[in-house]
Order: C-alpha cells, then structure tokens, then sequence
C-alpha cells in the first residue's frame, strides 16, 4: 500500500518523485491513520469501488502543493457510495477530493468537513464532482449539515446537492478572523422540500456571532431549483461576498442578506415560474449592492417580495435586523412579480429603524397586474433616478413617479424576456454600471434595465451546466 525503500534509495527517490507519482488504495477496512503519514504531493489516494456503510475516513494535514496536489478520488467516478453514519474529513493544503457520492447519510453532524480538528484546516483545496442527495426511501434523520467548509481558499465545484429532509443546512461556510475567500460554483442544487422550521438553508455563510468579520466568498454560476426548505434560500451572515451569475428556479424563498454588510448580489435570475412562496433578495443591513439581476413569475411577498428591504432595530445585537443604509439597488429588470419593491417590512416599536440613503436607478418594471411597490413606512433620503415602468400596466403609486415607456421586450431562446432595442429603456442619464446581466460590457450606460441589447448572451445555468460531469441526468 505504502512505499519501501532503503536508505541508499533516497537520493534516487528525490528523482522518481518528480515523474511518477505513489498511489494509495483505500478499503473499508484500511486504518487510514497510518496511510496519511505516508502520503506526500502528487500522491493519490485511492477510495474501493463499493458502497461504504458508517465510514470513518480522517486525512490529516496532506501536504499538497500548487503544483502537486494531494488526490483522494473514487476508483471509478460514482461507484464509491458513502452511507450511514459516514465521517469524512480532511485538512492540509492543495488537496483534491473528487468523484464520491454521499446517499442517505444519518447520525453525524457533519457528513463532510474541511478540517480534522479546531486548528487544522483545509487550505488551497477543492471538493468536485461529488454527490450529496437523500433519495425518496431514505429516512429524513438527525439535524446536519453535509457539507462544512472550514479554512481558506477552497473551491466547491461541479457537485450535487438534493433531497434533504432533515434540519440543518445544506452547505455552511464556517467564518472567522481569517478572511476565507472561498469560491462556491457550478453546482447543481435540487430539490429541498419545505421543513417547516428555520434550519433548511441550502447555504449559509457565517453566522451572526461573526457577521461583522469580512468572508470575501464568491457563489457562482450555480443552479438551485426547488430549494424550499426555508424563508432563506441563501442565507448571508458575513461581509463582502459576492453571489452571481445564479439561476434560482421555482425556489420558495430568498436569497437573503440576513445579516453582515458590503455584499454584492449581481447577473442573477430569479425564475418563480408562479409558484407560491418564490422569491428574490431580501436586504438587511449596510452598502449591499443589487444590480443587473432579473426577476420573472415571482409570487412571494413580504420577506419574499423580489426585493424586500427590511425595517431595522437601532443599535440592535448582532442577531438582530441591522437597519438598511446606502443600498444600491440598480439595473434590475421585474417582470410579472407579485410585488417587485418592498419596503419596511417588520416595522414595528422594537424595528423602528426605516431604510435610509438608499439608491433605486436604472430598473426596468414590467409588472402585468401587480402593484410594483409595497409601502409599510416611508424611506429616508432615498433616490429615484432613471427607472423605467412599462406603459398602461400599473396603477399610480405615492411613493415615486417612475416614467412610463413602452418597453419593447421579447422572449428569447433562453426564456427570458429581453429586450428588442435600447428604445423604451434608455433614460439618458449614465450610471456607474459597467456591465450587464451576460457580464459584458455595456454599450450604453444609460440603459435601463439589466439586460443592454448589443452584448451577447450569457448561457444561464442548468442541469445539464452543473454538478458532475459523470453524472447522467434526465
């Protein structure tokens, strides 16, 4: 399993290091302890095909390199099955964990963790092409969390997420003094139905002891789809991450900002397909940014409205609602939402903090039926600027006046409504938004809107764009 060698072999070994690499084969019955001693970069570590029941698997400190990481792969990509009270756990640098499936684990609080104990991390490493599900037959179970990053620098990728019953969220980035940078993307996750009870994120980054610390954690082009397990699709408790390029379907939620400031929401879609309950982003706290995402067949309200900004507690604790200040909510496209804009929800004698020095510029409303605002307190030193609001489709409002147009839009061969010309959207005056809804450059600044007509498309995300590239899917 190991290497041997003698002590005249070590100068030859220095060479053979550089152009061949050992492979370590792992049963159920291996002590991996012993294995992990061993490994050095470039190594391979090497899971049995078969399904393992109750795992215990702990690699400890693998010193991977840039150049060199350390891989610990499944025998065949799907065919190592992780189940029952498995433990998988891992800590080091550059170290690649690919192609394992976790079905219908249960009795562990974590199913997966980026680290092997409170000091030891997981650093420069990535998780790919891995399954998390629990199939129809399999029991909801314990409160747990699949998938818990620790460290810095770590990569989730091209992995599956879908079925889950019990409390506790899918996926948590766990925050502290460090600034982890984590990227999270092109990731499919499925189906989470409703559980009736707080815990059913689908992400949560940080928590509200360590929402002030800055994460800088990117989500990106992921695919969530019928993620119902809580109000909170997303929950944010750190600052300055980044989520974009997103697809959010038929999600009875929201992505939402609960708690931590400077976090920039941008180039998502958020597709209710008019199921109850769906959702866009809720807003709380200070100098978040919302711009060039797209909004269609929402039915949620209230904290579930496409954007919702929240009424805030003055001098609050850190669990608390932080009051709204200096958002920029900006080139967002509303089509066909139950309602688009929310303000000052949960106000209140104890949420008595109104949202102030707010920016709404550059938005394109197309609201069929519905109202576009909502209004349970009026705003402080908001401005309104360069909105556009589709001709003969809505009711006058006392909040702003927002110039009608006829906003000429079609539905594209990626179902979104976008728009034919720049006619009916420009509004002359410039914005400070570079790009678009596909993340290229706009032509026009001025543009209302998400979506500048000139640029090309962005292919959204999809089943057939994430999770494991082994992975056959209907």
């Amino acid at each position: 399993m190991g290497r041997a060698f003698t002590p005249a072999a070590v100068i030859v070994l220095c060479v053979w290091r550089s152009v061949a690499a050992a492979e370590f084969p792992v049963r159920p019955e291996t002590d991996v302890e012993p294995l992990t001693r061993e490994v050095q970069a470039g190594d391979v570590i090497v899971l049995q095909n078969g399904t393992w029941r109750d795992a215990d698997l702990k690699f400890e400190r693998l010193p991977g390199t840039e150049d060199e990481p350390i891989h610990i792969r499944a025998e065949t990509p799907g065919q190592v099955v992780l189940t029952g009270q498995t433990e998988f756990r891992f800590s080091g640098t550059h170290v690649v964990v690919s192609g394992l499936v976790f079905r219908n684990t249960d009795g562990v609080s974590d199913v997966m963790q980026l680290r092997t104990h409170s000091e030891r991390h997981a650093h420069h490493c990535r998780v790919t092409d891995c399954v998390f599900e629990q199939t129809p037959e399999g029991e909801a179970g314990s409160e747990s969390r699949w998938l818990s990053v620790y460290g810095t620098n770590n990569r989730i990728d091209h992995c599956d997420f879908a079925g889950k019953r019990s409390r506790g969220p899918t996926l948590v980035v766990w925050v502290n003094e460090e600034v982890e940078q984590h990227r999270i993307d092109h990731n499919h996750f499925g189906s989470r139905p409703p559980l009736g009870r707080n815990g059913g994120e689908t992400i949560r980054i940080g928590t509200s002891e360590v929402s002030e610390l800055d994460c800088r954690s990117i989500v990106e082009d992921n695919y969530f789809h019928a993620c119902d397990g809580e109000a909170e699709i997303i929950s944010n408790k750190s600052c300055e991450n980044v989520y974009r390029h997103n697809l959010f379907e038929a999600c009875a939620g929201a992505l939402t900002l609960r708690h931590g400031h400077r976090c920039r929401v941008e180039g998502n879609v958020f597709l209710g397909r008019t199921k109850g309950g769906t959702g866009g982003v809720r807003i709380i706290g200070q100098q978040h940014s919302v711009t060039n995402n797209y909004f269609e067949g929402l039915r949620g309200d209230a904290e579930r409205a496409a954007i919702c900004l929240m009424n805030g507690i003055p001098n609050g604790s850190l669990n608390g609602y932080a009051p709204v200040e200096k958002a920029v909510v900006s080139h967002n496209t509303f089509v066909d939402c139950k309602v688009s804009v929310e303000i000052g929800v949960g106000v209140g004698r104890r949420q008595s903090a109104e949202p102030a020095d707010c920016r709404f510029t550059h938005n394109a409303f197309l609201p069929d039926k519905w109202p576009v605002f909502r209004v349970h307190v009026q705003p402080r030193a908001f401005v309104w600027e360069a909105n556009r609001l589709e001709s003969d489709r809505m009711h006058e409002n006392e909040l702003v006046t927002i110039r009608r147009s006829d906003l000429l839009f079609t539905r594209h061969d990626d179902g979104l409504l976008r728009p034919v010309s720049a006619e009916g959207i420009r509004t002359g005056i410039e914005s400070g938004e570079k790009y678009d809804l596909d993340g290229h450059p706009r032509s026009d600044a001025t543009l209302a809107g998400c979506d500048d007509p000139s640029t090309p498309l962005r292919q959204l995300p999809s089943a057939a764009t994430t999770g494991p590239s082994w992975r056959t899917r209907q």
